[in-house]
């Protein structure tokens, strides 16, 4: 069966008419994620972003629903008065770029979503409210980063959670100034094409650097993608385990890792790899499986002997993050 955007959306149409008939708190319903920007695909796979907006408090906030191996629905569930002062989700870098487009609408009682899109529509583009989606994001990396200089000693395992948080964070302060917060799936695919747009290109092989790109090989991704699938396969026999990471979606990150690997792309098969296992630790307390990642690691080059390089190297990348959101503030008067 070929995937299109056109049956992705009438997959999406179909399940918010069926919800619309039972939820009767239902008020808006609209569409996020690659879907919506019209490039859903990679590795055969995609998930289907939704958001739900209610009028009584949601008993979840956020589901997974399977369709097909290949594709699934990821529902995020707000209550209503989320959008009470909805001018401010001008500066959210999460979902305001969704509520800018009318096409995203699946579901609206009484045009109640128009009136919100109308509102964070206007001025969206605005120097102060770019920069503000960026800034968010250096703030928050900062801040971070008194804790990973913290001179007591940590457990190496939760340092470089910390690390690869903190490498995310400034990658998004970077990357904001030119679109949406990065997914984890395509984050070095956007993040090249964003530091391109803002001529800084060289900011790409930077990151890649700080994600152990140097020492990642073919023979390195055979070796560990088996133990990766294994602990992720693990983490979905506890009841604790997270959603992101849960069967229903398990094509939508083997696939794409898989399809990355094969075109010759393993940079960018690191973020995914990263972010999914460390989620899939969360719920593990097996001695192996957290043995195996801090081998993984090690393979990468992350090594406690090394501590101080990657401390180093972070904080130059953060620098120049610091330094390109100072030098847009300064050009439009902020």
């Amino acid at each position: 069966m070929r995937i299109t955007q056109d049956m992705l959306i009438k997959l999406a149409k179909d399940l918010v008419a069926e919800r619309a008939r039972t939820d009767k708190d239902l008020v808006a319903v609209y569409m996020t994620g690659s879907v919506a920007e019209g490039e859903p695909l990679l590795g055969g796979s995609t998930d289907i972003d939704l958001t739900f907006v209610h009028k009584e408090q949601p008993p979840v906030k956020r589901e997974v629903l399977r369709i097909t191996y290949e594709i699934s629905f990821d529902i995020e569930h707000h209550h209503q008065s989320f959008y009470t002062y909805h001018r401010r989700l001008r500066q959210n870098p999460y979902l305001g770029f969704a509520l800018c487009n009318h096409q995203n609408i699946l579901l609206d009682q009484d045009h109640w979503l128009e009136f919100i899109q109308a509102g964070v529509s206007s001025r969206f583009d605005a120097p102060e409210n770019v920069y503000q989606r960026a800034q968010q994001f250096g703030d928050k990396v900062r801040k971070q980063w008194f804790d990973l200089d913290d001179p007591q000693e940590v457990p190496w395992e939760d340092w470089m959670s910390l690390y690869f948080n903190m490498v995310g964070t400034a990658a998004n302060a970077i990357a904001c100034l030119d679109g949406p917060v990065l997914t984890t799936r395509r984050f070095m695919f956007d993040f090249t094409k964003r530091a391109e747009t803002l001529y800084l290109l060289p900011l790409a092989g930077e990151l890649t650097r700080l994600l152990g790109n140097e020492n990642m090989s073919e023979s390195l991704y055979k070796q560990w993608q088996p133990v990766w699938l294994e602990t992720i396969e693990a983490a979905n026999k506890k009841s604790d385990c997270p959603l992101n990471i849960s069967k229903v979606r398990k094509a939508y990150f083997s696939r794409a890792i898989e399809a990355m690997a094969e075109s010759g792309a393993l940079h960018a098969t690191l973020w995914p790899l990263l972010e999914t296992w460390q989620q899939a630790l969360t719920c593990l307390d097996e001695t192996e499986a957290h043995q195996n990642w801090i081998s993984f690691l090690a393979s990468l080059g992350f090594e406690k002997e090394r501590q101080e390089d990657l401390l180093h190297a972070l904080d130059h990348f953060i620098e120049q993050s610091e330094h390109l959101l100072e030098e847009y503030k300064k050009e439009y008067n902020l």
